[in-house]
């Protein structure tokens, strides 16, 4: 290869200091990670001598530097939320910083030779002749593998592996029910079509996708429900959960004579998110759902119907101080269904555990937004098994939803035709689908689901609409709704921040966050914080979370409170979100809690951290005295609240703004999202840290955002940061897509 620098790497780096002058975006950990990788797989090197002094040749030591910085890229796409590193991506690709490097105190020769500095990695055709010398496939039992052309560290290797094979033995497991019995059950749990329908040409009637999906899901062990807010996915779901009891009952009387013993529930459920604050709404939605069942479902059916969710990490059972679970591969948990809500939060590595832990036959239901950020952690299982636009279904599966859901013989096929036809680029003739188009028809997505019409948002509101114009990537559209704003009638969902922080944020800390240490009681004061929320696009700097809830502290007046602990401001009326598990405490990173004031049973006044116990829901709260006349939980009616000594609380801040990745499986009325000032920066250095900061930015993540609002939504940005944010987006590697989810295998 002649030359696949720009004059930069002679020598494998001596010390982080001259990676990080080179090249851009790494840390330490991939320093060292990829020293570890060569000296394991590449005996001619210890890891603790240069290249130079090791290699034969020129060639070699071409081959020893691109492996390095492949070992380097693995492990940079690893810590962003990668599975894998695809060759393909890396092939001929310089990888630097894009501009010259200036140093002051390294005058070394090496220092200099970096100064303009990056690498290029080999083609395509000479890293496969590279990595093929390495004997890195699966079976070859090496810390990586190479699979489908892409690299992985063995572990997420496994983790990809096991959850295909486990998605794909379910979709082949054959259907309980007959297609008869599932006829007369969707029936009964959608009459109101029905009766609409009376006197109306079929072909003519709108698909309801919630009849479809219920009736798509019943007859499979795996299935996924995806949809937008207020597309009515956990409403959908408990329609799905009381079908399958119908039918199973319905089985279970027709195989024996026998009545099944008196409390013991026909199928065992289970309802499970991945934080508690996810848990906590989809208990509070199929509770209102199983309510406004009553008239339509026999009460037995409902009684059957579980109420109270559970986070997965309760679901697996954690085990204090250790990385692995109580459930897994050989104690597996007892569940004959699992639901389990919001997916788009869930990780790889948490997904496969999951289906690791379940027996065989159990069903699996997933639930979610597919639109929405990725995971924190590495993956992207929904949007992998997910896609959009929907691949539509198999010939046989049409045919039995066509019969159950008593549609016309070509309506689903018809759909998909016309949805994938929208979906082409404008500059292809409509004759002739994409080839992105044409993979998708080809294949079969006979577990998936979309529910596509939003009873939240009808179309014609700000909120509903500025969402769907970013997570289709159009940034006049958009802009233009947030321009606006001010003079049309969805202005009362939508608004657009004008001037400083002070003019328009003020207002609205003075209307939703001031009152909350008035309330009477902490419930109250709960009630209120889930009214707003100021959300932002990162941590740091002038509209990152630290510093917004710092201007907010001194709105009200609290930044000189007179109580301090690891030096936190603690005040009545502070709401806080725990940043690291405590599983002794039974508190989890995100959970939202209230500093308040309390009375002990001397009379003494105490501030607790207070925090919403959704697993004690309907049960009585026993008071629990831990030594000094404080109480760590009270008796509760109602909601029950749980009561933990501040200085017992793991690390945690104060919670006014939040990052809007730690927003998700939460809802507010309003959400006032800060990008960015409205106003364009006057100073290069402003100019500079915007710039920064809006790398983080996508269309994923405005969308995320956009949707956390119920009601109304406040956005604070400027064109330009709209721009990027709407143009970007989140593209995760993975090979999870890559196993064939095909029910007629």
């Amino acid at each position: 290869m002649a030359n696949n620098n720009y004059g930069v790497v002679k020598q494998v780096y001596s010390r982080f200091s001259q990676v990080k002058e080179v090249i851009q975006g790494v840390e330490a950990i991939d320093y060292f990670f990829a020293k570890e990788m060569l000296s394991a797989l590449t005996p001619q090197t210890n890891g603790e001598t240069s290249i130079e002094e090791t290699a034969e040749s020129e060639a070699a030591r071409n081959n020893q530097r691109n492996l390095y910085h492949v070992f380097l890229a693995l492990s940079a796409s690893l810590r962003a939320g990668h599975s894998c590193l695809p060759l393909s991506e890396i092939a001929d690709q310089h990888w630097g910083k894009g501009f010259a490097i200036t140093t002051k105190e390294n005058s070394d020769d090496l220092s200099q030779e970096l100064s303009h500095a990056g690498f290029v990695f080999a083609p395509l055709a000479q890293l496969h002749t590279l990595f093929s010398k390495l004997n890195i496939l699966a079976s070859d039992q090496q810390l990586l593998v190479l699979a489908h052309d892409n690299l992985y560290l063995r572990r997420y290797f496994q983790f990809e592996s096991d959850l295909g094979q486990a998605i794909n033995s379910r979709l082949r497991q054959q259907c309980q029910y007959d297609n008869d019995h599932i006829s007369q059950c969707i029936a009964a749990l959608f009459p109101d079509e029905l009766v609409q329908a009376a006197g109306t040409d079929l072909g003519a009637r709108e698909i309801d996708w919630q009849k479809v999906a219920v009736a798509n899901a019943i007859n499979k062990n795996f299935s996924v429900i995806a949809g937008g807010p207020g597309t009515g996915k956990t409403y959908t779901v408990t329609k799905l959960l009381a079908a399958l009891l119908m039918l199973e009952q319905s089985k279970s009387e027709q195989q024996s004579d026998q009545p099944k013993a008196q409390g013991k529930p026909i199928l065992n459920i289970a309802l499970v998110a991945p934080t508690g604050k996810a848990a906590q709404r989809l208990s509070e939605s199929i509770v209102n759902a199983v309510s406004g069942f009553k008239n339509l479902i026999d009460e037995k059916v409902l009684a059957q119907i579980p109420t109270q969710a559970q986070t997965l990490h309760r679901l697996l059972g954690v085990l204090p101080n250790s990385p692995n679970f109580r459930h897994h591969e050989d104690n597996l948990l007892a569940y004959d269904i699992v639901l389990i809500d919001e997916v788009s939060m869930v990780d790889l590595p948490l997904m496969t555990r999951v289906f690791r832990a379940l027996k065989k036959t159990a069903k699996v239901i997933l639930l979610g937004d597919a639109d929405q950020l990725p995971s924190v952690a590495a993956g992207s299982v929904l949007a992998d098994i997910a896609p959009r636009p929907h691949g539509g279904f198999s010939v046989d599966n049409e045919k039995y939803l066509t019969q159950v859901c008593q549609l016309n013989a070509d309506q689903l096929n018809n759909y998909f035709v016309s949805t994938h036809l929208s979906n082409q680029p404008s500059n292809q003739p409509s004759n002739q689908p994409s080839n992105q188009n044409n993979q998708s028809i080809e294949s079969s997505f006979d577990y998936l689901s979309f529910l596509v019409k939003s009873r939240r948002f009808d179309g014609k509101g700000g909120i509903g609409l500025i969402a769907n114009s970013v997570i289709q990537g159009d940034v006049k559209s958009s802009w233009q709704l947030l321009n606006q704003a001010q003079q049309t009638p969805q202005s009362a969902q939508l608004s657009l921040a004008q001037g400083e922080l002070s003019t328009w944020l003020a207002p609205l800390v003075k209307q939703y966050y001031q009152p909350i240490e008035y309330c009477a009681d902490v419930r109250d004061a709960f009630a209120l914080l889930s009214q707003f929320r100021v959300l932002c696009a990162t941590r740091q700097g002038e509209y990152g979370v630290e510093n917004v809830n710092e201007v907010i502290k001194g709105y009200l007046g609290k930044n000189n409170a007179p109580f301090q602990q690891n030096q936190q401001t603690l005040y009545h009326g502070q709401p806080i979100m725990i940043n690291e598990n405590d599983y002794r405490l039974g508190l989890y990173n995100g959970d939202i809690g209230i500093i308040w004031r309390v009375v002990d049973q001397a009379g003494k006044t105490h501030l607790m951290a207070c925090f919403e116990d959704s697993s004690s829901q309907n049960e009585t709260v026993q008071s629990k005295d831990i030594g000094s006349g404080i109480l760590e939980q009270r008796e509760a009616s109602q909601q029950a609240i749980k009561q933990i000594l501040p200085s017992r609380l793991p690390k945690f801040e104060s919670v006014y703004a939040m990052t809007i990745h730690k927003t998700q499986g939460s809802e507010f009325s309003h959400v006032a999202m800060v990008l960015s000032a409205t106003q364009s920066a006057t100073q290069t250095g402003q100019q500079e840290k915007q710039q920064n900061g809006s790398k983080l930015l996508s269309r994923e993540l405005l969308y995320t955002g956009i949707t956390r609002a119920k009601k109304q939504l406040t956005i604070a940005a400027n064109q330009r940061i709209w721009q990027q944010g709407v143009t970007g987006q989140v593209k995760r590697h993975s090979g999870l897509h890559l196993y064939s989810y095909d029910t007629s295998k």
